[in-house]
C-alpha cells in the first residue's frame, strides 16, 4: 500500500536513514540557513548595525546580486537547471574568473551561492502530484455541494476526498474488517465530510471547536438536500438547529471574548510580512431559504461534534456517537468488540498542533486504526524543548513573541519524535524552530508570479523602511541581539528595558501602498488610534508638512535597499521549504517509531494535491497493526 520509499525524496535518496542524517546535519551546522530560518526578521533589515544584507552574504554573493535583474535572480534560485554551471569534468562548478564564461550578460553565480541553492532542493521534499484519477472523470462533488467553495477548496476536496475514500477501502482489505467512520479533526464548514458522506456513503464524525463553524455546515447540509431546516414562523418562534453532540458528562465549551487567542488573532502578529489567512477556517451565515426536499439516495451520515480538541484521546466521542446509550467507564475501557467502531482519522489542513493531535490518537485510541493528516499554518505550532542554541554566529534579535513563545515548552508542540527531540548538534540538541522560522515555513515560493513578488516585495519594504523611520525618532525601540548561554542553555537575555507593546500595522487598503509616504501616513494614522501608542505619534501628525519632509529624505536615502531586501525575502522563503521538511517528517518519524513498537504497521508521507494550487499538500499518512 505504501510507496517504495515512506518520503518523497530526490532521485539522489536511495536511503532514508542516510537523508535524515544529511537533513539534519545541515539544518543545524550551517550559519546561513539558520540565520535565514528564525535568525533574522525583515523588521530589523535597515535598523540592524550593519544592515541585514551585508552582515548576511559574503562580498561575492552581493556583487553578483548587484550585476543581475532581481527576477533573474529569482528564477536562479527557485527553479532554473544547475547543470550549466557544472565544470566540463563535473568536479564542481564553474569560476567566475573565467571572463569568456558569462551568464545573462554578466558573472557566473558564485560556487558557494550554488553550493547553498543546490544542498536546498536536494534536502527538500518532492511535491509532485499524480492524480488518483484521469482529468475527465465526472467530479465527486455536484454542483449543490459546492457552494461556498473557492477554486483552491474544490481543488482539495475533490482529490482528497477521493484519496480518504480510495485508502479507507484499502484499509479495511488488508485489516479484514471495514471502516466504520470517519473523523475530521477541524472540520470547518464540513466540506470535506459533506463530500465523503454524499459521494462516497462514509459515516461521518465532524470535530469542530466553533460553534459558528457547526451553524454554517449545518446550514450548508440543507442546501446539499442532505437535511431539512425548520424555518423561524410568523410567531416569531426561535427555530430548532440540532446541536453538537458531545460526550456524555461533557459541556459546551462557550468562546468567551478575550479568553484566548483565536487564530486570526495569532496570525495578525505577522500581517505586516507575506501571509495569507486564507487557510485558516472563515465562517459562513446559515442559509436561511426553506428547503423543501431532501436527497433520498442513500448516503453516508454526519454527526457533529463541537468540542475543543487538546489531546488525541477521542474514546469517549466515538462511543457517543456509535453507542449513545451505551455508558461506559472512561477511565477503564473495555476491550473492543466486532460492534465497535473501526475511525479512520482524516485532517484538511488543520492549523497547528491540533494536527499533532490527529496523529496521536492513532497511538492513544483503539477504535482508531488509520489516520491521513494535511497540516498548514506552521506558525500556530507550539515550541517543546525552549530556546535554540547554537555556538555559530546566528542573528537572531530578542522580540517580545520571540521570547514568549520560546520559554514555553509545551508538551504537546513540535517536535514530536524521539529522534528530533534529542538530535544532538554543537552547543546542545533537539530540533527547534522559533515562529519566524515556522512563519517563513507556510510560503509558497514556487507558486509566486511576477506580479504577486512585486506586490509583496513593496510591502516588505515600505514596512521595514518605516520601522527605520520609528527607530530612528525613538517611537520604536532599536531591537537587541539576544545572547545565548551555550553551556546552561538558559533563555536569551536581552539588555533592553523597553516594555512598550509592538508596532503591529495589520492590514492596509491597497490604496495606501501607491507611495511610501501615503503608506507611512496611513499607517501612523492607524496606530496612533491605539492608547499605547497616540503619544509617541500625535507629533507626527500635528506636524504633517515636516514629517511627510522627513519620509521623503528616506525614501531618497534607502531607495537603493529595496532589491536588497527583496532578495533576502527570496532566500528566507526559499530556505525555510526545509523548515516545512523537518516539520513533516517529525511528525512521520514518530509514528515510524511506534512501528519498532508493533503499534503501528505502516506509515509514510505523499502529496496528495497539486502544489500549484494549494501548496500544503504533503499527507501524513499511518496505519495501525
Amino acid at each position: 500500500m505504501s510507496p517504495y520509499l515512506p518520503l518523497p525524496l530526490h532521485e539522489e535518496w536511495k536511503d532514508i536513514d542516510t537523508y535524515i542524517k544529511a537533513l539534519l546535519s545541515f539544518a543545524t551546522s550551517t550559519p546561513l540557513f539558520l540565520n535565514l530560518c528564525g535568525g533574522v526578521h525583515i523588521l530589523d533589515f535597515l535598523t540592524s548595525e550593519p544592515d541585514l544584507y551585508t552582515t548576511l552574504f559574503a562580498e561575492d554573493w552581493r556583487q553578483f546580486f548587484h550585476e543581475h535583474d532581481l527576477y533573474d535572480i529569482l528564477d536562479l534560485i527557485l527553479t532554473d537547471d544547475l547543470t550549466p554551471f557544472r565544470s566540463p569534468d563535473g568536479s564542481g562548478w564553474k569560476f567566475s574568473e573565467r571572463r569568456e564564461e558569462k551568464w545573462k550578460n554578466g558573472p557566473l553565480p558564485p560556487p558557494s551561492l550554488l553550493d547553498y541553492i543546490n544542498d536546498i532542493r536536494r534536502l527538500s521534499l518532492r511535491r509532485d502530484f499524480t492524480p488518483k484519477f484521469p482529468p475527465n472523470t465526472t467530479s465527486a462533488i455536484p454542483r449543490r455541494l459546492a457552494v461556498g467553495m473557492k477554486d483552491k477548496k474544490l481543488h482539495e476536496v475533490e482529490h482528497f476526498s477521493k484519496y480518504v475514500d480510495s485508502f479507507a477501502t484499502s484499509v479495511s482489505e488488508t485489516r479484514h474488517e471495514p471502516i466504520t467512520h470517519i473523523a475530521d479533526f477541524g472540520s470547518g464548514q464540513n466540506y470535506l465530510g459533506r463530500t465523503l458522506a454524499y459521494s462516497y456513503n462514509r459515516h461521518i464524525i465532524a470535530i469542530e471547536r466553533k460553534h459558528a463553524f457547526i451553524k454554517g455546515a449545518q446550514g450548508m447540509d440543507v442546501t446539499a438536500k442532505m437535511a431539512k431546516k425548520k424555518v423561524v414562523g410568523s410567531n416569531g418562534v426561535a427555530e430548532e438547529v440540532c446541536t453538537a453532540c458531545l460526550p456524555e458528562g461533557e459541556e459546551v465549551q462557550e468562546e468567551k471574548e478575550g479568553n484566548e487567542e483565536d487564530d486570526s488573532t495569532v496570525f495578525s502578529v505577522f500581517k505586516d510580512l507575506d501571509i495569507s489567512a486564507e487557510d485558516l477556517p472563515t465562517s459562513t451565515p446559515n442559509t436561511t431559504q426553506k428547503v423543501e426536499e431532501v436527497d433520498t439516495q442513500p448516503r453516508g451520515t454526519m454527526d457533529y461534534i463541537e468540542h475543543n480538541i487538546k489531546d488525541g484521546y477521542l474514546e469517549p466521542i466515538i462511543r457517543h456517537v456509535v453507542n449513545p446509550e451505551t455508558e461506559q467507564d472512561t477511565t477503564n475501557p473495555s476491550p473492543r468488540t466486532k460492534d465497535d467502531a473501526r475511525v479512520l482519522v482524516v485532517s484538511l489542513h488543520s492549523c497547528g498542533n491540533l494536527l499533532h493531535h490527529g496523529i496521536r490518537s492513532l497511538i492513544l485510541n483503539p477504535s482508531v486504526v488509520a489516520i491521513a493528516m494535511i497540516g498548514c499554518c506552521y506558525n500556530l505550532l507550539t515550541e517543546r524543548l525552549g530556546p535554540p542554541t547554537y555556538k555559530l554566529p546566528v542573528l537572531r534579535h530578542m522580540h517580545q513573541r520571540l521570547s514568549v513563545g520560546a520559554t514555553q515548552k509545551d508538551p504537546h508542540g513540535f517536535p514530536m519524535s524521539n529522534l528530533f527531540e534529542n538530535y544532538p548538534y554543537s552547543g546542545g540538541k533537539g530540533i527547534k524552530f522559533n515562529i519566524t522560522a515556522r512563519m517563513m515555513a507556510c510560503q509558497a515560493p514556487f507558486n509566486w508570479s511576477q506580479e504577486e513578488t512585486k506586490a509583496f516585495f513593496t510591502r516588505h519594504y515600505y514596512r521595514a523602511l518605516l520601522q527605520k523611520f520609528f527607530v530612528d525618532h525613538g517611537i520604536a525601540p532599536k531591537p537587541e541581539l539576544a545572547t545565548f548561554d551555550v553551556l546552561t542553555r538558559d533563555r536569551p537575555t536581552t539588555s533592553s528595558s523597553d516594555t512598550s507593546p509592538p508596532l503591529i500595522i495589520g492590514t492596509l487598503r491597497k490604496t495606501a501602498y501607491k507611495s511610501f509616504i501615503n503608506y507611512a501616513q496611513t499607517a501612523i494614522a492607524k496606530l496612533a488610534k491605539e492608547p499605547a501608542h497616540r503619544s509617541k505619534l500625535l507629533p507626527l501628525l500635528e506636524n504633517e508638512e515636516a514629517t511627510i519632509a522627513e519620509l521623503e529624505k528616506y525614501v531618497s536615502e534607502y531607495a537603493h535597499t529595496k532589491k536588497s531586501l527583496s532578495i533576502v525575502w527570496i532566500l528566507m522563503s526559499f530556505s525555510a521549504t526545509l523548515v516545512e521538511a523537518m516539520i513533516v517528517i517529525d511528525r512521520w518519524q514518530y509514528l515510524r517509531e511506534h512501528m519498532a513498537s508493533g503499534i503501528v504497521q505502516e506509515c509514510w508521507v505523499e502529496p496528495v494535491f497539486d502544489y500549484a494550487e494549494s501548496p500544503r499538500n504533503l499527507a501524513v499518512i499511518g496505519i495501525k497493526n
